[in-house]
């Protein structure tokens, strides 16, 4: 049939002929290939839901005036990076003693370090799962570049066994180092370009998170 035909003739033909080797290299790209974009439309979901409540933050800063008032705002919101930034200095502030100044003073210290802590938990949850987007475009150009090498070393072998230099000879290895090159550039471009991408937008998205601690931290204070 013309489609077997097709499929023997094109990319797949050449994977499914190729050697062992090959196959394993395009095996690991393949996985390199589809975490990378796993992780890519995953943390694009994620990035979204957190722009879109910081842009309907804007109201609930703007209309309180007591950090009681904003926390009753923020009910609907329990699994956002904002509530749990905004609970924990309620909390914290909750145990400054107003009785005792020097205790106080202390206190504040203690609950100011544990709130910075907080923010860089929260921009290491950001950044989760980008190390494996910067590992693969680091690396699946030289998995593509091992499986090429292998490939034209398996040509030169069979230009060795058969005694001639041939298309016929050379092009099955020639075939094979190309399209593992092929497979390299196509798992690493993905990744470089999501990797940059999402880590702008997590940089964005931490700068307001510093920023709305930095208000609320203030409004505590009133």
């Amino acid at each position: 049939m013309w489609f077997v035909d097709a499929l023997s003739s094109g990319i797949a033909g050449m994977i499914l002929h190729a050697g062992p080797v090959a196959k394993a290299v395009m095996a690991i790209l393949f996985f390199f290939s589809t975490v990378s974009w796993s992780i890519i439309f995953f943390k694009i979901r994620q990035y979204r839901r957190l722009e879109r409540e910081g842009t309907n933050i804007l109201p609930l800063l703007e209309g309180a005036d007591s950090l009681k008032k904003l926390a009753t705002g923020f009910r609907s919101m329990r699994d956002s990076p904002y509530y749990r930034l905004l609970f924990l200095i309620y909390r914290e502030r909750g145990v400054v003693s107003k009785e005792n100044p020097g205790h106080e003073r202390k206190e504040t210290l203690d609950a100011e370090t544990r709130i910075r802590f907080a923010i860089q938990e929260e921009n290491e949850r950001l950044e989760r799962y980008l190390s494996f987007l910067a590992t693969t475009a680091n690396t699946a150009p030289f998995v593509g570049l091992f499986g090429t090498v292998w490939g034209i070393m398996d040509s030169f072998r069979e230009i060795g066994i058969r005694g001639t230099t041939s298309l016929a000879v050379v092009a099955p290895g020639i075939s094979e180092a190309l399209i593992a090159t092929a497979f390299g550039l196509a798992t690493a471009i993905p990744a470089v370009i999501g990797y940059n991408y999402l880590l702008g937008r997590s940089r964005r998205i931490s700068t307001r998170l510093e920023n709305f601690a930095t208000y609320v931290l203030a409004l505590s204070e009133k």
